[in-house]
C-alpha cells in the first residue's frame, strides 16, 4: 500500500487506502458425504485521492499496478468536480484480533453429518445439504498526510442447510441461513428443527380470505422489511428524495413501542471504523417511533452541514430493540390470527420511496393460541409504516439472519392478507 501512496504523492495525489479482508473456511455436507472443505482469502480496496481540492474513488481487488492505478485516477480527476470529500482520517487506533476462535473442524464436519439422522425421525426428507464458514475479517487504512494507522480484526460464524422434504407428491425445499459470533451448532439446529416442524405443517397448505387480520411477524420476515428499507436512513437517498422518510426528521413515524438503533462496535462484525475512517459509536436512529437521527458518510455530512455518522459503507448491526415477551407468548397473545414466517419477492415488490410492500408469503393459522394448519397463496400486502406502527407487541427474540440487521418478531393488529376472494 505503501507503494501506491509514494508514487501518488510524484503525481501531487494524497491518496488514502481501505483494504477490506475475508479470510473463510468452509465446509458443505451433502446428506452423509462432505462435499467441500476449502479455504479463500479475499480482498478489497478503496482507494480515496485527492488533488486540487477535488476528491475520488476507484475500488479494485488488486493494488500491485500502482502505476496504472494512478493513470485512471488521473482520468477521473479530468471530469471530476467533487469538493464534498476531500478531507483524508486522522485516527490511529488498532483493534486487532486479540484471541482467535480455535475451531475444531473434525467437529463441525460430524455436526453437519449429523443432520442426516433426521432422515430417521422424518421419513419424508429425501435429501440434506449443509454448510458452515469461519471467517476472519478485517479492515485497514493507511493514507499519505495524516500518518493515519487504523486495523479492526474480527470474526464470525455461519451455517446454512437446504432440506428437500416429499410427501403426498407435494415437493418442498426448507432454506436457513445463520450467523453466530462463536461457534455455535446447537442453536442453529434448534432452530433449524423448529422451521422444519412449520414447514411439514405447511404441506397442507389452504388460503385465507382477503381480510385484515391480527398477524405476527416473525423476526426473519421483519428483518426482510427493515433490510429492504435500511438505505432510507442514508441523508443521501433523503437529500435526493429517494427515501420513503424524506421530510420526516423529528416526526413520529412509527409506534412508540419501536426502537431501531445502530450500534456497529458490538455488531457480528465489530466494526469500530468506516471505509472513510470515521469512528463509528451507537446511535438511535428512532427513539419511541420517532425519526431522530439520519446517518450518512463524509460526502453528505460536508454537503449539509452535519457530523460525518460513519456510514460510509451501509449500516452494520441496525437492529429494533427487544421487547419482553417470547416467542411462544405472542402466538398466545395472537390468539385466534396468521404468522407470517416466510415473505418472498422484497427485490421487486417494495417500493422504497412510498413504503409499500406488496409480498408473496406463507404462514400458519392460529386458532386459540395453537397453530391449526399451513397458509400459503397469500400476499402480504402493507406498508413500512402500517407493519411499525400497528404494533401490539415486540418480541424478545432478536434474528440472527443478517450481518447488517437483527430484528426480533413483532405482533401486528389490522394487516391486510391478500388470499382467495
Amino acid at each position: 500500500m505503501n507503494k501506491l501512496i509514494e508514487i501518488g504523492q510524484m503525481h501531487n495525489i494524497d491518496i488514502e487506502i481501505f483494504k477490506e479482508k475475508h479470510n473463510s473456511t468452509d465446509i458443505s455436507t451433502l446428506n452423509n458425504k462432505i462435499k467441500l472443505f476449502q479455504i479463500t482469502n479475499v480482498s478489497k480496496y478503496i482507494i480515496k485521492a485527492i488533488k486540487d481540492n477535488r476528491c475520488v474513488k476507484i475500488v479494485t481487488e488488486s493494488i500491485k499496478n500502482s502505476e496504472e492505478l494512478i493513470k485512471t485516477l488521473e482520468d477521473i480527476f479530468k471530469t471530476s468536480d467533487n469538493k464534498n470529500s476531500n478531507r483524508l482520517c486522522s485516527g490511529n487506533i488498532k483493534n486487532k484480533l486479540r484471541k482467535k476462535e480455535i475451531v475444531d473442524y473434525s467437529k463441525v464436519k460430524e455436526d453437519l453429518l449429523s443432520l442426516n439422522e433426521l432422515k430417521k425421525k422424518y421419513s419424508c426428507i429425501k435429501s440434506i445439504e449443509a454448510d458452515y464458514s469461519h471467517t476472519e475479517c478485517g479492515n485497514y487504512i493507511t493514507n499519505s498526510i495524516n500518518s493515519c494507522d487504523m486495523e479492526d480484526e474480527t470474526y464470525f460464524n455461519a451455517y446454512g442447510a437446504a432440506i428437500t422434504v416429499n410427501k403426498d407428491d407435494i415437493t418442498r425445499v426448507l432454506y436457513i441461513g445463520y450467523y453466530t459470533k462463536d461457534y455455535d451448532f446447537n442453536e442453529f439446529k434448534e432452530y433449524l428443527l423448529k422451521k422444519l416442524e412449520y414447514l411439514l405443517i405447511k404441506l397442507d397448505s389452504k388460503s385465507v380470505t382477503t381480510n385484515k387480520y391480527k398477524v405476527l411477524l416473525t423476526n426473519n420476515v421483519v428483518e426482510s422489511i427493515l433490510l429492504t428499507f435500511k438505505d432510507s436512513f442514508q441523508s443521501k437517498n433523503i437529500f435526493l428524495n429517494e427515501s420513503v422518510l424524506s421530510g420526516k426528521l423529528n416526526s413520529k413515524i412509527f409506534s412508540e413501542k419501536i426502537n431501531i438503533v445502530e450500534d456497529s462496535p458490538k455488531g457480528m462484525l465489530n466494526a469500530n471504523f468506516d471505509s472513510e475512517g470515521t469512528l463509528k459509536k451507537c446511535q438511535t436512529l428512532v427513539k419511541n417511533g420517532v425519526f431522530i437521527k439520519e446517518i450518512n458518510n463524509i460526502e453528505y455530512a460536508i454537503k449539509l452541514n452535519k457530523e460525518a455518522s460513519g456510514n460510509a459503507n451501509g449500516v452494520n448491526n441496525l437492529y429494533i430493540e427487544c421487547g419482553n415477551k417470547s416467542y411462544e407468548e405472542l402466538i398466545k397473545d395472537l390468539d385466534n390470527g396468521i404468522i407470517i414466517d416466510e415473505a418472498f419477492g422484497f427485490h421487486s415488490g417494495v417500493d422504497t420511496k412510498t413504503g409499500n410492500i406488496s409480498v408473496q408469503a406463507e404462514g400458519l393459522l392460529v386458532e386459540n393460541g395453537k397453530v391449526t394448519k399451513g397458509l400459503n397463496m397469500i400476499i402480504l400486502s402493507t406498508n413500512i409504516f402500517e407493519v411499525f406502527s400497528n404494533v401490539l407487541e415486540v418480541g424478545s427474540d432478536l434474528s440472527n439472519f443478517s450481518l447488517s440487521v437483527r430484528t426480533p418478531s413483532l405482533l401486528l393488529h389490522d394487516i391486510t392478507i391478500t388470499g382467495k376472494e
